[in-house]
């Protein structure tokens, strides 16, 4: 039996780690870690070539890892230098602000570079399989700066940056850690001999959580090679805390390995120079990978579990530690004595507090509840909830319900006035979404009619809606506020709820609140 057969027949939920051989497969411009810093040394000013500061490198140094760390450490202290001397500028960072919140200039730019990267058009496909399969993750861990996970995964995900999610309560269920940093943070960003030190102190940590789960949940590598000093970190770890035999590390370990055009799917067991068998995976048919691991069903997912779970522990948490919890069991008969007809019958469990019980919603029902009048809006403690939890690179109008929050006088407390801070900030203006399109496709749209909703929506006139969409959304002031707002409406009444998430369609919803609401 093969290890995907096997992981579909044990039914698993696996953890997932993702390497930047993702990003690079699915983004345009993507970069591996020398062009990252060939990019950013060609902004220096520096009499020597940046391989000729490598090769001086490469004669004091073990191997590639430390040269590359070494070299980031020079460049960050010769960029930092000349920020200060304003031989550098950034956009949207003054010296001021550099200073006063001690924000390396250099990975502020890294920061900017991961952030301009765009997804490929061609690879649509085969990422909607990739985000499916990541619903089926028990967690996953990247060391990516990108936010390619979190704008793709249509569902929320809780994101640990860092170490934060380390020390803080854990289910260990729809959670993504990105133990290298975020491009939401640059102080965060791993890449200096410094930064390698001091995670260190954590890396343990980060493996002893992994190891903990490793009995009942198989670990999967994607983008990764095998030299990469984190597989050999954790994989060591394993080898001298594994749970069971070695051997059956096999059937519980594998590696993607990339072998382009093979479409294919070959497995060989393989061991480590340190005792660990894994299971190695060759292939460039990801989208055969995803689908058997998309086939795991426990009737819940990861998310769905993760969100009924952190519900039930919040309503325990904060009206038990209150003493204001109550039990309440409603039945026309004891439970123990149901006809044997009810029986076999599915039940609901309901759940919630004195003033209502609710379904926690989804992208869709938010974002049905915030346009649609015939849609029951969501209460507001649910609404505010719901935007705190959406990673911060997703698009999401929140204005409606910040006018609502004004009016009832309401007091947050300080870490959810601080992510809605954060979000109304990094959501200004349409700027800030990125609607990126073509020359080609702008000059076909020009004189196109949108009122025509249902052809907007349609390939049938050989133009992308998704295009279609994304021109409409860059333009969205010239169209007016009744014509955005009804094909925004008709949108949400006739497609199904994963169109809707799309992230063109997010980008669409959102751009209407920056125009047409952000100054209500």
């Amino acid at each position: 039996m093969t290890f995907l057969e096997q992981l579909k027949q044990n039914n698993e939920f696996p953890i997932i780690f993702i390497g930047s051989g993702i990003t690079q497969r699915y983004s345009n411009d993507a970069f591996t870690w020398e062009e990252l810093l060939v990019k950013i040394w060609t902004e220096l000013e520096s009499k020597e070539s940046f391989y000729t500061e490598k090769y001086k490198l490469e004669k004091i140094t073990e191997d590639e890892f430390e040269c590359y760390t070494k070299l980031a450490s020079e460049m960050e202290q010769q960029y930092n230098d000349q920020f200060y001397e304003n031989k550098i500028s950034l956009n949207g960072l003054s010296l001021k602000q550099a200073n006063q919140n001690n924000i390396s200039p250099f990975k502020y730019r890294i920061a900017q570079l991961f952030s301009n990267i765009e997804t490929k058009e061609e690879e649509r496909n085969e990422l909607k399989k990739f985000c499916t399969m990541l619903k089926k993750a028990k967690m996953i861990v990247t060391t990516n700066y990108d936010d390619l996970i979190e704008r793709q995964f249509n569902q929320n995900i809780t994101v640990h940056i860092g170490n934060t999610g380390l020390f803080e309560p854990s289910i260990n269920l729809n959670e993504l850690f990105k133990i290298h940093g975020s491009i939401s943070d640059p102080k965060s960003i791993v890449i200096t001999s410094e930064d390698y030190n001091k995670l260190e102190r954590t890396s343990a940590i980060v493996n002893a959580k992994i190891l903990s789960q490793l009995t009942v949940s198989p670990i999967i590598f994607l983008g990764y090679s095998l030299k990469d000093r984190n597989i050999q970190s954790l994989l060591k770890d394993l080898s001298e805390n594994m749970p069971f035999p070695l051997e059956a590390a096999s059937k519980r370990i594998g590696v993607v390995r990339y072998e382009q055009n093979k479409q294919d799917i070959d497995e060989f067991l393989k061991e480590t120079s340190f005792g660990v068998h894994y299971t190695e995976i060759y292939t460039d048919n990801y989208a055969k990978i995803y689908d058997a691991i998309s086939e795991i069903d426990q009737g819940f997912t990861p998310a769905e579990l993760a969100r009924y779970e952190g519900a039930f522990r919040k309503i325990i948490e904060v009206k038990g530690r209150n003493g204001e919890l109550n039990k309440v069991l409603t039945t026309f008969i004891d439970l123990n004595n149901l006809p044997d007809q009810l029986k076999n019958k599915n039940m609901v469990v309901a759940f919630g507090d004195k003033s209502y019980i609710y379904k926690y919603p989804e992208y869709s029902d938010y974002i049905k509840s915030y346009f649609l009048k015939k849609v029951n809006n969501l209460p507001l403690k649910i609404a505010i909830s719901f935007i705190v939890k959406t990673p911060l690179s997703s698009a999401l109008p929140i204005a409606k319900y910040i006018k609502q929050l004004k009016n009832s006088g309401e007091e947050l407390d300080t870490k959810t006035k601080e992510k809605i801070a954060k979000r109304l900030k990094k959501f200004q203006n349409i700027g800030s979404l990125k609607l990126k399109i073509s020359q080609k496709i702008m000059d076909e749209l020009k004189e196109y009619d949108f009122s025509q909703y249902k052809n907007v929506l349609s390939d049938s006139d050989g133009i992308k809606s998704i295009s279609k969409i994304t021109y409409f959304s860059k333009n969205i002031e010239k169209y007016g506020q009744k014509v955005a707002l009804d094909l925004i409406k008709y949108i949400l009444e006739n497609e199904q709820d994963d169109r809707i998430s799309e992230t063109a369609f997010r980008k669409l919803f959102m751009a209407y609140s920056l125009v047409f609401e952000i100054n209500e």
